[in-house]
């Protein structure tokens, strides 16, 4: 009997490039992918992964969806630790930071849409848009806090150290969070 696929479970966007790079993304670490809000839409099946950085509603609606029932990124084990292994001096999220997940952390973080806000947050030298594509998100990033002349990184999907991250997790999260035939 054949194991059933992985898929990996993005939010989606209008953004093409976004969904491109998502499905670059899976395909980098061997697996399939899906969208809840852009095409292809997840139809149930495989072992589908919620692909979300932080807690939100947008990640419980995947959870809710997804036959893999984990946690956000931040709460894998390692994510936290790559993300300082990137030697940013900020962490930009999309946020809010509604459940606080984000300033457990300890890194110095800032927030498209919440407090610490990045219209306001400090010129520094590297900052980290904790963002899997160049999508929509990233742009607003991008021009948001382009009036500091930091090196913005990559984001995670351009990130071969990440891709190495996922291969190497994804496995993990499996074993901990997919269903167990009986």
């Amino acid at each position: 009997m054949p194991l059933p696929a992985v898929i990996l479970l993005f939010h989606g966007s209008s953004d093409h490039q976004h969904n491109e790079q998502a499905k670059a993304l899976a395909e980098a670490v061997g697996a399939g992918y899906a969208f809840m809000e852009a095409e292809p839409r997840f139809a149930g099946g495989g072992l589908a992964i919620p692909m979300f950085i932080a807690d939100g509603e947008d990640y419980r609606k995947a959870l809710a969806a997804a036959t893999v029932k984990s946690p956000p990124l931040l709460k894998w084990p390692g994510f936290v630790d790559y993300l300082r292994s990137l030697g940013a001096q900020l962490y930009i999220f999309h946020g809010p930071d509604a459940t606080g997940e984000v300033k457990a952390t300890g890194i110095p973080a800032a927030f498209l849409y919440g407090e610490p806000n990045v219209d306001t947050a400090p010129c520094v030298d590297v900052a980290a848009p904790v963002v899997f594509t160049r999508g929509y998100i990233y742009k607003k990033i991008q021009e948001r806090y382009g009036r500091c002349k930091a090196k913005l990184l990559p984001p995670l999907a351009e990130q071969p150290e990440f891709i190495n991250y996922l291969r190497e997790t994804i496995p993990k999260i499996l074993k901990y969070y997919a269903p167990q035939p009986p």
